[in-house]
């Protein structure tokens, strides 16, 4: 009887933390630039896919850790209105790993933040149509980025996330031409909007 109340005691708690926990698959689309390249706007269409673990902690507050396939870079196509004929493509491979807090407000709608881990899977850059790039630092295996965002269920299921993505380390190991510092270098800095759709394994509750 004893041993049966101790284990009683062991996974009563361990059932109790599972109903908190939640998971899920994510795709969606993005646009993105990269600031500090001389080039602006964003021209660069990508997109990314993925799954998620959430853990919720209270009636507003959870935690939420991604692992996602994540395409982001910068692109200048000609533009005969500025007189330039100058093309430029920067595409890079990510496997990014955010882990977000985010508080639900109004019960279907939550805002959230948290840092990033970006692990650079390959890339690709070309300028004027010429593959390779127009200069020699290369870019960090490993880097850092912030997202900031909201999302809204639609059905208990279904759920739209827009998010702001960007980059807090420099994309690159070296200084470039066009650099901007922001917070601690110099450097280049992905820059990121990004709509996408997260299906819940689980119902959630409204």
């Amino acid at each position: 009887m004893k041993k049966v109340c101790f284990l009683l005691f062991l996974i009563l708690p361990l059932g109790l933390l599972a109903q908190k926990f939640n998971a899920g698959i994510l795709a969606g689309g993005l646009v993105s630039q990269v600031d500090g390249d001389t080039y602006e706007g964003y021209h660069k269409v990508g997109f990314l896919a993925g799954g998620f673990v959430g853990l919720r902690i209270s009636r507003h507050s959870s935690f939420q850790m991604e692992m996602q396939y994540i395409q982001k870079g910068s692109r200048n196509s000609n533009d005969s209105a500025h007189m330039s004929d100058n093309t430029y493509l920067l595409r890079i491979h990510y496997l990014e790993i955010p882990v977000l807090y985010q508080y639900t407000f109004a019960k279907r709608f939550a805002a959230e933040i948290g840092p990033a881990i970006d692990v650079t899977l390959g890339s690709y850059e070309e300028s004027n149509l010429q593959e390779g790039p127009p200069n020699t630092v290369p870019l960090r295996p490993v880097t850092l980025a912030g997202i900031v965002g909201v999302s809204g269920y639609i059905t208990h299921h279904l759920k739209a996330s827009f998010r702001f993505n960007y980059s807090i380390l420099s994309i690159r190991n070296g200084y470039t031409n066009g650099a901007r510092k922001i917070l601690f270098e110099w450097g280049q800095y992905n820059n990121v909007l990004s709509l996408s759709f997260s299906w819940d394994f689980k119902s959630r509750e409204f």
